[in-house]
């Protein structure tokens, strides 16, 4: 790993505080083995903080691209002039946050996104801080009966479950927006339980945004059992929380947890999302995206 680098655990499996590394400096040099590096510790702490990074625009989409692609953008966000890989999630009186709940971001994809980097550009003094959660914790946590059931289920994930919001705060035109991509109207199923295509650890792949039901259940069974499992990421163990000031970025792990941003003392971000098209550059990381599909699982 990197020489210089300080890690430090933040909540048992889940996160890791980095320091002594800057971020531009990695970008400037190009180095493969060390972006490679970069990438097996986003697998394995699953949530990476950084602080005192402050990047530019394109440092910031250029630090992306060290661990992934970039993902097409979602039209219903405003990006940064220049820079149309950046989406701007801007939180402020006039535009509170509609979504607040936990979730995995576009799992309506038949491969959601791998991987964000998060940069925090409006720091309020207090409050405003993000949650994220350990879903292989939380599937671990699960008894073997349970975890045996879930095996022969498959959740419905739809775009409209996760955007609800725009329609019910009437912003037309963020619902004309979002009706732009190819997702719209379309239910996309994943297995509850799938193994992460990097790490092979087990994952529980259901959030409370954008999965609609289980197809195999009647409608009321279906509904009381989504209610239990979202439930089971309440649980404080499984969870960590990131206090944010200016310079810090994030970099976390979409196939491994989820992440919950509150709505008091607003805080606006610049992300970038990452897809997984450029993980074959990692091969003796040992990607296998069927096990993310279920195949053969």
């Amino acid at each position: 790993m990197f020489k210089t680098a300080d890690i430090i655990p933040l909540m048992g499996a889940l996160g890791a505080e980095v320091s002594g590394i800057q971020l531009a400096d990695l970008v400037k040099h190009n180095d493969s083995s060390k972006a490679e590096q970069l990438f097996q510790m986003l697998v394995e702490n699953k949530v990476l903080v950084f602080r005192d990074q402050y990047p530019d625009p394109q440092t910031h989409v250029d630090v992306a691209k060290l661990i992934g692609d970039l993902a097409p953008t979602l039209p219903m966000y405003p990006k940064v002039a220049g820079h149309e890989d950046i989406i701007i999630i801007l939180n402020d009186n006039d535009n509170p946050p509609g979504n607040e709940v936990w979730h995995a971001d576009m799992t309506y994809r038949e491969v959601p996104i791998f991987a964000l980097v998060l940069h925090g550009v409006h720091v309020p003094p207090v409050g405003d801080n993000p949650f994220w959660v350990d879903m292989v914790g939380v599937a671990e946590g699960l008894s073997a009966p349970m975890r045996q059931f879930l095996l022969g289920l498959t959740a419905r994930d739809k775009i409209q479950q996760g955007f609800s919001f725009v329609n019910e705060n009437d912003q037309n035109d963020r619902v004309a927006e979002l009706a732009k991509t190819i997702n719209w109207g379309k239910a996309t199923n994943h297995p509850f339980l799938r193994k992460h295509p990097v790490s092979g650890v087990e994952t529980l792949f259901v959030n409370a945004a954008f999965t609609e039901a289980i197809n195999e259940l009647a409608a009321d069974e279906s509904d009381a059992m989504l209610r239990y499992l979202c439930s089971r990421i309440d649980n404080p163990r499984y969870q960590m929380r990131v206090k944010w000031r200016l310079g810090t970025v994030v970099m976390w792990d979409n196939w491994a947890t989820q992440h919950y941003a509150c709505g008091h003392n607003y805080l606006s971000f610049r992300e970038v999302q990452l897809v997984t098209d450029s993980a074959p550059r990692y091969e003796s990381l040992g990607l296998n995206l069927s096990m993310f599909l279920g195949v053969g699982s």
